[in-house]
């Protein structure tokens, strides 16, 4: 779980970058002064970029998310075998292993949450404009 965390947090840094060199760039052409037509052309092309940067990290948040629901459909098929267990039949160990994946699924369930809200912030605020 921690590497989804960590994965979480390059992509948020990722994002931060990408949003302070687009930044960086709008600075140095509005220090430019430019007064042709090529300025109207040089922000078209800087809206592009931004669209397509926030397209990409949807999609790899939402790869993302979707993978979490994949983890939580693997556990919840290890959690069959508890269907089969008796009142009589579970000894300690069995119950202490559905536990841990009880305590999997609701971090693969935190994880995916947290995931879609970043998403569903708008883009300027989840760190692309």
């Amino acid at each position: 779980m921690t590497r989804e965390f960590d994965m979480l947090a390059d992509e948020t840094t990722h994002d931060e970058n990408l949003v302070t060199v687009i930044s960086q760039i709008r600075r140095l052409i509005d220090g430019a002064s430019l007064e042709c037509g090529c300025r109207t052309r040089v922000d078209e092309l800087l809206l592009r970029f931004e669209s397509l940067t926030a397209r990409q990290r949807e999609k790899r948040i939402l790869d993302q998310a979707r993978r979490q629901r994949r983890r939580i459909a693997t556990i919840m098929e290890l959690l069959h075998e508890l269907d089969e267990i008796g009142y009589g039949d579970a000894d300690r160990s069995v119950l202490v292993e559905a536990r841990l994946l009880f305590e999997d699924i609701a971090e693969a369930a935190l994880q995916g949450a947290r995931l879609l809200n970043v998403a569903a912030l708008p883009s300027s605020k989840a760190g692309v404009r």
